[in-house]
């Protein structure tokens, strides 16, 4: 007997699935490459902000004492 919630031919909800099932059928799979080109992208983004930040917090600093 199913549930009214559930549909025949519809996979179930990957929070309701056990992990290692939905680790194993993975809708979205990542690959290592496509995560170090990512971060290579942003990396150089996000260095110039903490450097911006570092720079405006030491002028602060140094104007605030």
């Amino acid at each position: 007997m199913m549930s009214r919630h559930t549909h025949a031919g519809l996979s179930a909800d990957p929070l309701q699935r056990p992990r290692m099932a939905a680790l194993a059928r993975s809708e979205w799979p990542i690959s290592s490459d496509a995560l170090l080109n990512g971060l290579r992208s942003v990396a150089p983004r996000l260095g110039l902000v903490l450097l911006i930040a570092g720079a405006l917090q030491m002028a602060l600093h140094l104007t605030g004492h």
